[in-house]
Parts: structure tokens; sequence; C-alpha cells
């Protein structure tokens, strides 16, 4: 019950703390991106909210975006915002993906790496938020598989594409949306599903933890073997989005401060400065707030827990060897 009331409390004054710190900020909008004349970029969850706003900055600039998310009420509500959004119907491709489940991810995959195109830029974006304890049918506790487990997955399986894409001068980028919530996470590597204490603020901010400990690492790991691959994770703002009608702390939470949230367009800033910014090319391996690099959780850089993390998702997941 303490751990619950703790990490309520924790989100909270953290989620506050960010939405003063960012109401009161200003940010224009980015210019002297890169421009693409070919090549695919994919987005996890870019049927609305920031993913919606990030795919069709992306396709501004000249990128073909394949949307991951479930069929059904999803992909309809995509169509719809995308023809509201006056997103060319032929620069975004649907294929159907629950980053929750794994067999879903590998199908999702296999259909783009048979498409033999190459992936730009690779942005993931799905998640759930406070969302009550359950497993998914794999076994994974839902925050853990759908935010952080299921994009470990994919980018295992398109990062050889990746790899092929980048060039000198114009890496391969992928982006992980994690959150400030990450600073009240706590990993347990012998209870990664949250199965001796649960709430929904710790599932959520172990998740987006686990996203910037594999960030660091992975940016290690392609960085060591000269590969043109660069990997960002970043927090986009404290944004008023439909995450925050999922339980009751978190539609007060939004609520209270309302007024500071940003907007989905303000937060796709963020992900599009890490995925086209000339100026991000050299900060790979970086946490972003407010298109800054910035310093996140101090344990997010302990290289032990970094590799461990690694080695029990692989384990988890059936992969023999990453890369």
């Amino acid at each position: 019950m303490f751990k619950e009331f703790y990490s309520h409390a924790s989100l909270w004054v953290s989620g506050t703390k960010y939405c003063i710190k960012e109401g009161f900020s200003t940010q224009q909008k980015l210019t002297g991106l890169n421009e693409y004349t070919e090549g695919v970029a994919i987005v996890t969850g870019g049927n609305r909210g920031i993913g919606l706003e990030t795919v069709k900055r992306l396709v501004e600039h000249g990128l073909k975006v394949i949307v991951g998310c479930r069929d059904g009420k999803s992909r309809d509500i995509l169509k719809e915002n995308l023809k509201e959004k006056n997103v060319p119907e032929e620069k975004v491709e649907w294929i159907e993906l629950d980053t929750g489940n794994m067999k879903s991810v590998r199908q999702f995959a296999a259909k783009i790496l048979e498409k033999n195109v190459p992936i730009s830029i690779l942005v993931n974006n799905a998640g759930v938020m406070f969302v009550p304890h359950s497993l998914t049918s794999d076994g994974f506790e839902q925050h853990f598989a759908v935010n952080y487990l299921g994009h470990f997955l994919l980018t295992h399986l398109l990062l050889p594409k990746m790899i092929e894409s980048g060039k000198p001068g114009r890496a391969a980028r992928i982006v992980n949306i994690s959150s400030s919530a990450h600073k009240v996470g706590c990993i347990e590597l012998d209870d990664l599903q949250l199965q001796s204490h649960y709430s929904g603020p710790l599932g959520y901010g172990n998740s987006k933890l686990a996203q910037i400990l594999f960030s660091f690492y992975l940016h290690s790991l392609v960085a060591s073997l000269g590969h043109h691959v660069k990997v960002y994770v970043l927090h986009p703002g404290v944004i008023k989005t439909d995450l925050y009608k999922q339980t009751w702390y978190a539609q007060a939470a939004r609520s209270a401060s309302g007024w500071m949230f940003k907007t989905p367009e303000q937060g796709a800033e963020r992900s599009i400065y890490c995925a086209l910014s000339p100026d991000a090319e050299s900060l790979s391996g970086h946490y972003f707030e407010n298109c800054k690099s910035t310093r996140a959780l101090e344990i997010a850089y302990n290289e032990e827990l970094q590799k461990n993390l690694f080695d029990k998702s692989c384990e988890l997941l059936g992969i023999k060897e990453f890369l």
C-alpha cells in the first residue's frame, strides 16, 4: 500500500513540476530539418496524438510512413485523422500492430521487411499509461510489454535493414518516446512483471525507465560496431492526449493542470527534432527534454543495469543474438 501511495504521489509531484516548467516555456517551430527524396519511416501508435502529428511532419519532409496500430477502431481513427490533416493517402500505409503481442510485432516486422525498402527512421511511440495490473498473452505486465518489450523486439527485427540504410552524415535514426515519469521507476530484474507489488504509475515509470536503459545500451552497441545508426530517447512533454483518461488520478492531474498541457503538435516537435534535425546527428545516446540533451535519472547511466536488462529482455523474447 505504501509503495502504491508513494508512486502515485511521486508521479503527481513530478508531473506537476514538468507542467509548470513547460507551461511557461516557449518554443518556435523547428526549421532546417533534413529532407528526404526516398526512404521509409516507421511510427508505432501513429493514429492519433503525438504519433499522428509525427507522421504528418515526416511526410512533409519527404518520407513515406508506415503506421503500426491495431485493426478496427484504431485503423479507422488513423484514416479519418489523416484525411482531416490533409496528409496524402499514398504517403501513409497502415499495417496491423499490437506492441503488447509479440506475435503481432513479428508479423508487423516481417511485412515491412518483405517490401525490401530502406528504413530511415523508426519512432517507437505506441504506449499505455496507468492501466490496471494484467499480463499479456505472452505473460508480460502490460506496461512493460506495450511500452518497452514490444519496441525492443521490433527494433531488433528492423535493425539490420536500418544498418543497411544508414549512411555517413545521414544515419538511420531510432527514436524512443519515453517520459519524465521514468524518474519514479525502479527496475527489479527478478520482478519485471511487478507480481510482488503493483501500481499504475510504477508500471508506467518502470517501462519508461526501461526504454532509456535500452536506448543508452543500444547506442553503445551500434556505435562500437561502427554502424550508421543513431539512437535517441526523449520526454515529449506533458501532452493533452487520451492517455490521461485511463484512471481517475490521471484525469485529476489533467483537470488540475490542464491549462499547462502541451498540444500533440508541440509534443511531436520533440520526436521530430530527434528524427530530422541535423543538430541531433552527433547526439546519439542522449536523453532529451524540450529538444535539448539533458540528464535522465542517474541509475539510467548504470552500464551494468543496462546490460543486465538488455540480456534479460533477450532471454524473455528468445533472442539468441540481438545484432
